[in-house]
């Protein structure tokens, strides 16, 4: 399980690269074979159902997406901590509440994320 100090630690980094817009520092604790689900995805990548596979094709969502939102901007509003998990819970720069949460093969290397959104 992963200790509160180190979840909040990744998530500030987390946020901190989406902030910079570095697409690739987001996904630097993800493995090559990471799962993504988000409802968005099927917007920018319209038939996968919202499901992105692998570190590539999420790197290249990423990418899109933050080419599409040039005012994209993440506020922290918490961090919840599973046995296998971290939640990241924040407002994006149309104050929507958001939550993905990151499910670890060990504290370092997430395998599958998923996204929630409030609104």
């Amino acid at each position: 399980m992963m200790v509160r100090t180190a979840a909040r630690a990744l998530a500030q980094e987390w946020l901190d690269a989406w902030n910079a817009h570095d697409p690739d520092r987001v996904v630097m604790h993800f493995a090559d074979d990471v799962v993504v689900r988000s409802p968005v995805a099927e917007r920018l990548r319209p038939g996968s159902n919202g499901v992105l596979r692998g570190k590539e094709a999420v790197l290249s969502y990423y990418r899109d997406g933050l080419a599409a939102v040039p005012d994209l901007r993440f506020t922290l509003v918490d961090v919840c901590v599973g046995v296998d998990d971290v939640t990241i819970v924040y407002r994006n720069q149309r104050d929507v509440l958001v939550t993905e949460t990151l499910t670890f093969g060990d504290e370092s290397t997430a395998l599958a994320v998923r996204v929630a959104y409030a609104e």
